[in-house]
């Protein structure tokens, strides 16, 4: 039997919470508003269904948060929250409701009426799509308007007397809801939260901290800390709740290397930490949603949970709704990442549902994308735009071969996601290949054997050649020469950060070449561990000491320590290593390309969709393979072994 389920207009629920959750970032103690459009709720919604009865019965419509509303049921009306009587028969119910400081949602739990996915629903317009509604809301005393996170106490692991107050210890990065209790009448309290020690107690440099008076009790928004300062004229008690989403591991990746399990760990901490109501870029400075950051949070996210639903809540919420009037995130890139990330969604799970009824929105992105292009059809900066791509020194002053070649990309997915949606797409892939030609004739410079950063420029960079290998844009007689010009070249600027480094490590990995990526995990990704990081941080330059780490966008304790786009090992360790990845869409057929490289044996689990799973383990004289699902393939030394589902396969080398 179907579970009933809260429902609302599809993507209202994200869009909302997507509102809040960019209301709460601050800076210094000052509100700091997110810097680009954000979309609300429809105010004004109804939701249809049309069922049998089998005898007569009564239904309730549960609604607690609306400004009007009333209920249809075959052509009476009645008020929301009341019992409704009805024969056995069929029946059509029609439910209007208005809401002005948030999103329609309602709840029914009958025996022949539950409010469930089978539900259409409108804003008032004759277009009806699939009511939207997500696993977590399942009761008539579920709110939707409240995110359910889960708490747990945290103890300091230290607690030290220090410059007149007291500095709490939590031995890692973590996210918390903290408590102050028993402060005396109008005392005056500082809470200081850092992410490093010096964070915390350099009181005027700290850049989240909170002024307390007046009260005997505060509870505090949650917020990133390893300490928590505390300064108070008279003692007061404090508690830390470790605030989380409830997602569970489902890979695993060791090696005989100690330092890449402890890499692996962190990263996954990380990622815990930055996954919440929808992938967060770092939850200490920004805590808000960027398309770039999100779109290497749904890889990891593979390889790590393989959960749908916060990859789904993401786009959702980073698309919002038409008509577009900015990039998204106001970042060029940023909206071609969003629309190359939904088709991979669609490949990794098969969702042909989920691709339909957002669609439309992906489409008219993809128009707008196109309507701020050049007369020679590249991409190229607009009033509001903003040319990212990484935090590098590159040629930024023309269209870039980088965004270019994304678009290329964006086109090929909008070819494959028109396809799934029942209509023709190839004037895509034509845009395509004539695009393609020009990128080619303005950007490769033979001598350099390499994409120039932009439009007239000589200057080379390592992001439109990492571009051009990952993405398949160029033959293999040109990756060759990009590895050997650029990627191997060290009078190539080096990339900073691990946003980039993980599309360059990924790069290597397609063009055969591991060992190099695995040792730039442990010498960049250790290098952070050595540095006594407990989560990855948002840039790691080697070159820096001490507190230098620490220093970004002109503030001293600028950076994230807990960023995100640091958690790519999970997806290299377990799509290169590992070497699982699917050959059809939904993983109705899967690869294992195991490849230990520098290591001598590697043992890990990868997910795969509906909770199944693969296990692999390799050393220098067997694999051996183990998978719940259909549809795997052994791939070593030129042989092809299909694995049986249930029964582990073991091949010598």
């Amino acid at each position: 039997m179907n579970r009933a389920h809260w429902i609302w207009y599809s993507g209202d629920f994200e869009i909302y919470h997507n509102i809040l959750l960019h209301t709460r970032r601050q800076e210094f103690s000052v509100e700091y508003p997110v810097f680009w459009s954000l979309p609300s709720p429809y105010a004004n919604v109804s939701f249809f269904k049309d069922f049998e009865a089998a005898e007569d019965f009564s239904f309730t419509v549960v609604c607690r948060k609306y400004n009007c509303g009333r209920v249809n049921a075959d052509g009476k009306t009645y008020p929301l929250n009341s019992e409704i009587h009805l024969k056995k028969g069929s029946h059509s119910i029609g439910i209007d409701i208005m809401r002005a400081d948030g999103f329609a949602s309602i709840f029914i739990d009958s025996e022949y009426l539950i409010t469930d996915g089978s539900w259409e629903c409108c804003h008032r317009t004759d277009e009806r799509i699939p009511a939207g509604h997500i696993p977590m809301f399942f009761s008539p005393e579920d709110d939707p308007d409240v995110f359910p996170f889960e708490y747990e106490t945290l103890r300091p692991v230290k607690t030290e007397a220090v410059q007149g107050g007291v500095l709490y210890d939590y031995g890692k990065e973590t996210f918390c809801r903290v408590s102050i209790n028993g402060a005396a009448e109008n005392d005056e309290i500082g809470v200081f939260y850092g992410e490093s020690r010096e964070e915390a107690l350099d009181t005027e440099n700290t850049l989240v901290y909170e002024k307390l008076t007046g009260k005997k009790k505060y509870t505090l928004i949650p917020r990133a800390m390893r300490y928590l300062f505390v300064l108070s004229a008279s003692p007061v008690r404090v508690k830390a709740e470790y605030e989380f989403l409830p997602v569970r591991d489902r890979a695993s990746f060791s090696c005989d290397d100690e330092k890449i399990g402890k890499i692996w760990d962190v990263c996954a901490y990380t990622f815990h930490l930055n996954s919440r109501e929808f992938y967060l870029d770092g939850i200490k400075r920004d805590r808000w949603v960027w398309s770039g950051d999100a779109y290497q949070s749904y890889m990891a996210n593979r390889y790590l949970y393989f959960d749908p639903e916060i990859t789904k809540r993401t786009i959702i919420a980073l698309l919002g709704k038409p008509p577009y009037e900015q990039h998204i995130n106001t970042i060029n890139d940023y909206s071609m990442y969003l629309i190359i990330g939904f088709y991979e969604y669609f490949e990794a799970t098969g969702d042909v549902d989920f691709v339909k009824l957002y669609f439309p929105r992906i489409k008219a992105l993809y128009d707008f994308i196109s309507s701020r292009t050049d007369e020679n059809g590249y991409i190229c900066r607009r009033d509001g735009d903003w040319i990212f791509i990484d935090w590098s020194d590159m040629d930024k002053s023309a269209p870039m071969a980088a965004h270019q070649i994304l678009f290329w990309r964006t086109k090929q997915v909008m070819c494959s996601l028109t396809g799934i949606c029942g209509g023709d797409g190839m004037a895509y892939l034509r845009q395509a290949d004539k695009l393609k030609s020009s990128i080619m004739r303005d950007f490769w410079c033979e001598e350099k054997h390499a994409f120039v950063d932009c439009l007239g420029s000589k200057h080379i960079t390592r992001h439109p050649n990492i571009f051009a290998i990952l993405y398949n844009f160029v033959s293999e007689a040109k990756k060759k020469a990009i590895v050997k010009y650029v990627l191997d070249n060290d009078e190539i600027t080096a990339i900073t950060t691990p946003y980039f480094e993980f599309f360059e490590l990924c790069a290597r990995c397609e063009t055969g070449d591991i060992q190099s990526a695995q040792e730039k995990i442990s010498s960049y990704w250790g290098g952070m561990l050595d540095c006594g990081a407990t989560s990855v941080w948002e840039k790691y330059d080697p070159e820096e000491k001490g507190t230098e780490h620490y220093a970004m966008y002109g503030n001293k304790y600028g950076c994230s320590l807990c960023h995100a786009w640091g958690a790519g090992p999970i997806y290299l360790l377990g799509r290169y290593c590992l070497g699982v990845y699917p050959t059809d869409v939904g993983y109705k057929t899967f690869a294992v390309v195991p490849d230990r490289g520098r290591y001598s044996y590697i043992d890990g689990t990868a997910p795969l969709p509906d909770g199944r799973q693969v296990s692999v383990h390799m050393d220098d004289e067997k694999i051996e393979v183990f998978t719940d699902a259909e549809g795997g393939v052994l791939h070593y030394g030129g042989e092809e072994y299909a694995i049986e589902k249930g029964i582990e396969l073991v091949i010598t080398i």
